[in-house]
């Protein structure tokens, strides 16, 4: 039955990715008018996510290491990204195509899930009442990552379906990360020890390289204040869900 509790919770959250479907009935003009400040918020969402939640549980787990593998996952993400656009250099393709920020969030956002999905499911092999509780906390925080992550994507400048998709299949590493702790629940801790600040990283290039550069791009005094306002509105977004829901 445990088992049964763990995938119906993992696939719930991983269809959380969905919530972007409600963009796709407006206008792609429509989107993009909206961009700027969905990528402040998103920025903020990265940056609580990381400062509020990846990185302190980080140095719980790892605390002599934990800054290391942070490190890590910064510099493989700079890396992958060097990787990404020589080969669309070498490929011909215009600036006008996808940008790296949508492939490096797809990977980041899926490190995440997974770690989700192993934290639920870790949760649930605890007691039924806390893997419940987990899952909300999740859910509640996952919806506005999940809706960030599908505006970051369409700026990042796929379809409004390819965005859809990609998102959705980003968010199913949540199944993989139950699984893999219903399989081998017993060394579970020494996976997500890794992951979790390796993540961190990544969320931290991306804020740094890709979305922050962007929003300094809009210099109108109105455009700016909105992004700060909004940007400190994502940063509220873990701890007010912490304090709600309690931490995952």
């Amino acid at each position: 039955m445990t088992t049964f509790y763990v995938m119906l919770s993992v696939i719930i959250v991983s269809l959380l990715s969905l919530v972007g479907a409600g963009f796709i009935i407006f206008r792609r003009k429509s989107i993009t008018s909206m961009i700027t400040y969905a990528l402040a918020f998103s920025s903020g969402v990265m940056l609580g996510s990381t400062f509020f939640d990846l990185l302190p549980e980080s140095v719980e787990l790892l605390p002599d290491a934990a800054f290391t593998y942070v490190l890590a996952g910064f510099v493989s993400f700079f890396a992958l990204e060097k990787l990404i656009s020589w080969h669309h250099h070498v490929e011909g393709r215009h600036v006008h195509e996808e940008k790296p920020v949508a492939i490096l969030t797809l990977i980041g956002d899926a490190i995440h899930n997974f770690v989700d999905g192993a934290v639920i499911a870790g949760a649930y092999l605890v007691s039924v009442p806390l893997g419940v509780t987990t899952t909300l906390a999740v859910i509640a925080h996952e919806i506005p990552h999940e809706l960030s992550d599908f505006l970051i994507l369409i700026h990042g400048g796929l379809s409004n379906r390819r965005a859809l998709v990609y998102n959705y299949i980003s968010a199913a590493t949540a199944i993989l990360g139950a699984m893999v702790v219903l399989f081998v629940s017993d060394r579970v801790g020494i996976l997500e020890q890794y992951l979790i600040p390796v993540a961190a990283g990544n969320f931290l290039y991306i804020v740094a390289s890709d979305l922050i550069p962007e929003l300094l791009t809009k210099r109108k005094g109105s455009e700016s204040v909105w992004q700060l306002l909004l940007l400190a509105a994502g940063l509220m977004v873990v701890p007010l869900v912490s304090r709600l829901f309690g931490a995952v």
